[in-house]
């Protein structure tokens, strides 16, 4: 079953850009110094859905995988398997049902900075936020 999980990864994709090694500095960093980051899209290469999710903590880093990184999305998913990911400037949410929208700004510059010390990584930015690439089409 795994060699025909990674036969399809190199049949939809050219290239890999994110190694495990990678995907782990890159979660640790964020562990560090993006602990609060919330609104998380997590798209994987099994599905077209979009996952949200939040930081994860230095527990859930592992080194093939992330244990439990978005709701929706049972159990760990190994890094070869996150397509991408995007973390907005800032995070909307309601805290509670009925509540008017809440927003709060994510400090990405402070962890982008971080990230340029640990390693050169495939990250696109926008006005909207980051979107760091698993892979390329």
């Amino acid at each position: 079953m795994k060699a025909q999980n990674d036969k399809a990864l190199r049949q939809r994709y050219s290239v890999r850009l994110m190694s495990n090694h990678k995907w782990m500095k890159f979660f640790l960093t964020m562990v560090e110094y993006g602990a609060d980051f919330s609104g998380i899209e997590y798209h994987f290469t099994d599905t077209e859905r979009v996952f949200f999710g939040h930081a994860p903590s230095n527990q859930q880093v592992w080194d093939s995988a992330i244990d439990d990184p978005v709701k929706g999305r049972a159990g760990p998913v190994e890094y070869k398997h996150i397509e991408r990911i995007f973390i907005p400037r800032t995070y909307s949410y309601q805290p509670y049902e009925n509540a008017p929208t809440t927003h709060r700004d994510l400090n990405l510059e402070r962890f982008l900075k971080e990230l340029c010390k640990v390693g050169e990584f495939p990250i696109v930015r926008t006005e909207k936020g980051i979107e760091v690439l698993g892979y390329e089409t």
